[in-house]
């Protein structure tokens, strides 16, 4: 559908009439953009802009990975959803609405955790990384599978009024671990605790677009080996030059195996309550319908059931939701066990 005879067929030409006209682009440009296939890693506040975005100019395959559902939290600043898909997995809303805003293109949603046992996996066959998540832990574990398997990555992060960007290119620059491999992520604010304004994660991603499109269309990024600082309350850009640790366990001389992910992770709770992430060792195949039918005898109530992924809540205050690739996420579960055991009862998955 999309090329023609190795040519843009006439909906495309007209679909990207202003864009062909760019002299750094052209029809030549339109076809690598086309040709080109991009990882969106976390479709929140930035991954919403950057798949936008990256779609409408053309991208030919985004493949989209997250392991949350849509909240009303969401809605101020993640602006591919609506009211209407509060409770759909943030991938499968995704993919529902960029087919709408580009049908040319192909769009792959994967409801999964980001982690060091996942990885590797979820960039393969990839030709860039463009960062949209909004926590440290899987950032580092995206940065190590892309220095392993030599591919970009446009790293980019927004908090309160302020952002930053760089461009990671394997072998070439400095990678993330470099200069953030120490950082402490309990000591780290969070959307939910300080807050963001959208127009600062707009420009963040606008940003992070441009340096995409210059890989994918074979030109050096602007920011290769250099940090972006953008501060919106002061109007500022400042360009930081950032120097490759000798002694970093990804890139250095002496590179160190990556730790081996617990399948259990505590993420940054909501309303105050604990919240636990589970991630299969293997990604499954899970028949929604099957687990739809254990909820009752477990008390618990659906309350959305989608393509990807069985939403439920319970009176004492327990909401989980299961996807399909067997990723869970329960909150108000009082502790890990209660989380596993909750786990297994839907699945019949133990989880060490």
């Amino acid at each position: 559908m999309a090329l023609h005879n190795g040519c843009l067929t006439p909906d495309e030409l007209a679909y990207y009439s202003r864009q062909l006209v760019l002299a750094e682009i052209g029809s030549i440009g339109q076809r690598k953009l086309k040709e080109a296939r991009v990882l969106i890693a976390g479709v929140g506040g930035l991954g919403c802009q950057l798949s936008v975005q990256l779609a409408s100019m053309g991208v030919g395959y985004l493949r989209l990975v997250d392991r949350d559902v849509v909240e009303m939290s969401n809605l101020q600043r993640q602006h591919l959803y609506g009211v209407d898909v509060v409770g759909y997995p943030k991938v499968e809303a995704a993919q529902m609405r960029l087919r709408k805003v580009n049908p040319f293109i192909d769009i792959e949603a994967i409801p999964a955790s980001i982690n060091n046992r996942t990885a590797s996996k979820l960039v393969e066959d990839v030709d860039l990384i463009v960062d949209g998540l909004d926590r440290l832990t899987p950032r580092l574990a995206l940065n190590r599978a892309c220095v392993e398997l030599e591919i970009p990555y446009v790293y980019g992060a927004v908090i309160t009024h302020v952002g930053n960007v760089s461009t990671i290119i394997p072998g070439e620059t400095p990678c993330l671990e470099c200069w953030q491999g120490n950082i402490d992520e309990a000591n780290v604010p969070t959307c939910a605790t300080v807050g963001v304004i959208p127009s600062a994660i707009s420009v963040i991603a606008s940003i992070q677009v441009s340096e995409a499109v210059r890989i994918i269309l074979g030109k050096k990024p602007n920011l290769a080996g250099k940090l972006l600082y953008f501060d919106l309350d002061e109007l500022t850009l400042e360009k930081i030059n950032l120097a490759k640790a000798e002694a970093c366990k990804v890139c250095g001389a002496h590179p160190v195996s990556a730790a081996v992910d617990d399948p259990v992770e505590e993420i940054c709770g909501r309303s105050g309550k604990r919240v636990f992430t589970i991630t299969p060792k293997d990604w499954l195949d899970l028949k929604l319908g099957e687990i739809e039918h254990k909820l009752a005898p477990l008390n618990l109530k659906k309350t959305l059931s989608t393509g990807f992924g069985l939403t439920f809540s319970e009176e004492h205050g327990i909401n989980g939701s299961v996807f399909k690739t067997g990723v869970a996420v329960f909150e108000g579960t009082e502790s890990r066990v209660k989380a596993t055991e909750l786990y297994r009862s839907l699945t019949g998955i133990v989880i060490e």
